[in-house]
C-alpha cells in the first residue's frame, strides 16, 4: 500500500487534515518497495526446492524427469509469487495443479512446494475480493485432499485414511486465508479512510474558494452602485452647473454644492465598505439600513440632478426593521439607485420616469420606465457602460429567489422591472 499523503489546504497550511498511516518504519518502507518485497519472497520460497533440484542427480536416487519438474516446480512458483499481487488467484491454481499433475508422473522424488500455496493464500485475501478469496481456498484445499487420495491409490492404501489426513489442511489453509482477510480488510478500511479525508478537504477548499468568489462578487456590485451612482450623479450635476454659469444663471452655486454633497455621500459609503474589508474584525461604521424615507431621497437627488421622476408607491413602506426580510430594503434601495442611474446615464432628456414600488406581503416589485429620451441631448450627453449594473441588480434578486426584467418598451423607452420574494428562506 503506497504512504499515505496528507491533504493541505493551498492557503491554510495550518488546517491540514491529518490522515492515518501505516505504523513503523519498516512497514512503510515495504510499502514503499512492492517489488523489493515480491522479490525476497520469491528467492526465499523457491531457494530451498532449487538447491533440491541441484542435489537430487548427485544422490543418486532422481532421474533426469524427477530434475526437470523440479525445476519446472520452481519456475511456476517463482512466477506465481512475482505476480502475486495482480494474479492471486491464478497462481493459487497454478501451484495446486502440480501437484495433482506430479501424481500422474513416473517421479521418484516429487519436490512440490506448500509455503507457495500458503503465501498465495495469504496474498488472495489482501489483494482481491472476499469471493475470490474463498474460491482460491476451495481450490487449494480441495486440491490437497485429492492429491493425497491419488497417491494412495496409487500403492493401493485405502483412500479414506489419506482424505482423513487431508482434512486438516482444510484448517491448514484456512490460517493464512483469513490473516489475508484481515489484513486486506484493514488497508482497505485505511484507504477508504484516507480517500473520504482527501474528498473532505477538497470539498473545504472548493467551499473556502467559492466564499471567496461570493464575497468578491458582493463587494464588486457594492463598489460598482457606490461609484457608478456618485459618479454618474455629478457629471450630470457638474454639466448641468457649466451650463449655468455659462449661462449666467444664479443656480450654479447650488448646484455645485449638490456635487459636492454627492461626492461626500460616496466617500462615506465607500469609507464604510473599505473599512470594512480591512479589518473584518473591528467594528465596521455602518450606516442604517435604508427605509422610506432614504428612497424619497435617492428620488429627489435624481429630480434635482434634472430627471423628471414620477414616483407612485403602493402598500407598507420599506421598513429596516422588518423580522421577515430586513435586508429586502437595502436591495430595494440598491435596485432603485442602478435603476435610475441607468436611466441617467443612457437615456439624458427623457420626458418623464416612471417609478413603482409595489409592496405586497409575499413580493416586493420594483418598476423603472423610462419614455424615449431625446435623441440630440442622448447623443451630446449619453455615458457608455459596460453592462454590470444589471448584473448586480440580477445577483441581488437572485438572492432573494427574484427575477430582474430589462428591455426596450414599444414606444422606444426602456422599462426595468425587478421581483424580490419575501417567503424565500
Amino acid at each position: 500500500m503506497a504512504k499515505p499523503k496528507q491533504a493541505k489546504a493551498p492557503d491554510d497550511p495550518g488546517a491540514d487534515l491529518a490522515l492515518p498511516r501505516p505504523p513503523g518504519a519498516i512497514q512503510r518502507w515495504l510499502d514503499r518497495h512492492p517489488r523489493a518485497v515480491d522479490w525476497t519472497i520469491a528467492v526465499v520460497c523457491q531457494a530451498p526446492l532449487l538447491v533440491i533440484a541441484i542435489v537430487l542427480p548427485a544422490t543418486g536416487t532422481a532421474g533426469a524427469l524427477d530434475v526437470a519438474w523440479a525445476l519446472i516446480t520452481v519456475a511456476v512458483g517463482f512466477t506465481a509469487l512475482l505476480l502475486r499481487r495482480r494474479f492471486p488467484l491464478e497462481g493459487v491454481i497454478a501451484v495446486t495443479i502440480l501437484p495433482l499433475v506430479g501424481t500422474l508422473l513416473p517421479l521418484t522424488n516429487d519436490a512440490s512446494g506448500w509455503i507457495d500455496v500458503y503465501v498465495l493464500l495469504y496474498s488472495l485475501g489482501v489483494h482481491s475480493t472476499t469471493r475470490r478469496m474463498w474460491i482460491g481456498y476451495g481450490i487449494a484445499a480441495l486440491g490437497a485432499i485429492i492429491t493425497a487420495v491419488i497417491v494412495q491409490l496409487g500403492v493401493g492404501e485405502n483412500p479414506l485414511v489419506p482424505a482423513g489426513v487431508g482434512i486438516p489442511m482444510l484448517i491448514f489453509y484456512l490460517v493464512p486465508t483469513l490473516l489475508g482477510m484481515s489484513v486486506g480488510g484493514r488497508r482497505r478500511y485505511i484507504a477508504a479512510i484516507i480517500a473520504r479525508a482527501e474528498d473532505l478537504a477538497r470539498e473545504r477548499d472548493q467551499r473556502a474558494k467559492l466564499a471567496v468568489t461570493e464575497e468578491r462578487a458582493r463587494v464588486a456590485r457594492e463598489m460598482h452602485d457606490i461609484v457608478s451612482h456618485g459618479l454618474t450623479v455629478m457629471v450630470t450635476l457638474s454639466e448641468g452647473a457649466a451650463a449655468q454659469a455659462e449661462a449666467g444663471a444664479p443656480g450654479a452655486p447650488d448646484a455645485m454644492r449638490r456635487v459636492a454633497s454627492a461626492g461626500r455621500d460616496a466617500l462615506a459609503d465607500m469609507r464604510r465598505l473599505l473599512g470594512l474589508l480591512r479589518d473584518p474584525d473591528a467594528p465596521a461604521d455602518l450606516a442604517p439600513q435604508p427605509t422610506a424615507n432614504d428612497v424619497d431621497d435617492l428620488i429627489e437627488g435624481f429630480r434635482e440632478a434634472g430627471m423628471p421622476v414620477r414616483w407612485t408607491h403602493s402598500g407598507a413602506p420599506l421598513r429596516a426593521d422588518d423580522s421577515d426580510r430586513p435586508d429586502i430594503p437595502l436591495a430595494a434601495y440598491r435596485i432603485l439607485q442602478e435603476g435610475l442611474t441607468n436611466v441617467l446615464r443612457h437615456a439624458p432628456g427623457t420626458p418623464h420616469v416612471d417609478v413603482s414600488v409595489d409592496n405586497h406581503s409575499d413580493e416586493l416589485v420594483i418598476t423603472i420606465e423610462n419614455a424615449r429620451p431625446d435623441r440630440r441631448v442622448a447623443n451630446e450627453q449619453e455615458m457608455r457602460g459596460a453592462g454590470r449594473g444589471l448584473i448586480g441588480a440580477r445577483e441581488r434578486a437572485a438572492l432573494h429567489g427574484g427575477t430582474v426584467e430589462a428591455g426596450p418598451t414599444p414606444r422606444g423607452g426602456w422599462r426595468l422591472r425587478a421581483v424580490l420574494r419575501k417567503d424565500m428562506p
